[in-house]
């Protein structure tokens, strides 16, 4: 193994890497291997530093929304954090140059039947329909009466690790993060 294969399989075990590393890592790599995700403006985002921090915050603030019992809370945040990869999907996806304005009110079900119509995973696809359909029977229903709060938790164990697995799945079809 050679000092670029060896150096490659260091940055390859890392789970964060520096922007130097990144940069570091996109050259080793052979042409082609990583591609570019769009530019977070173009899918709805309207103030970055932002949108960073709440992305960032978002896993911790839903396994402490988990574990309090805020089941409604824990719903909706894994529901924003599908969306966001499911825009970048479609705006990379969608081969004509379209993207999201910031009051753009595409709901989440014809969001997913857009990603599918531009190859999104089709298992992935039937998942977030479960969720969707959970979602809307549980959030929108429960003060209707159709079911009690603490039925939610099993909703929410159903489709744990929902948005991780579309987020993943968004990653390693355009590799490299975001444009800016």
């Amino acid at each position: 193994m050679d000092d670029t294969e060896k150096r490659l399989a260091e940055l390859s075990q890392l789970e964060t890497l520096t922007d130097a590393e990144m940069q570091e890592l996109v050259r080793l790599r052979p042409p082609g291997t990583f591609q570019t995700l769009p530019n977070l403006l173009t899918i709805g985002v309207v103030d970055l530093e932002q949108a960073f921090l709440n992305y960032k915050e978002g896993a911790a603030r839903s396994k402490h929304a988990y574990d309090v019992g805020c089941f409604i809370e824990v719903i909706s945040l894994r529901l924003q954090h599908i969306d966001f990869w499911l825009r970048s999907f479609w705006v990379a996806r969608n081969c004509k140059g379209k993207i999201f304005d910031a009051a753009d009110k595409r709901t989440f079900g014809v969001l997913v039947a857009d990603c599918e119509r531009l190859g999104f995973e089709p298992s992935l696809v039937h998942r977030m329909r479960s969720f969707n359909v959970s979602r809307v029977d549980s959030i929108h229903k429960y003060l209707l009466g159709a079911i009690c709060y603490d039925d939610l938790k099993p909703i929410c164990d159903a489709h744990k690790g929902l948005d991780s697995d579309v987020g993943s799945y968004v990653r390693e079809q355009f590799g490299v993060t975001w444009t800016f």
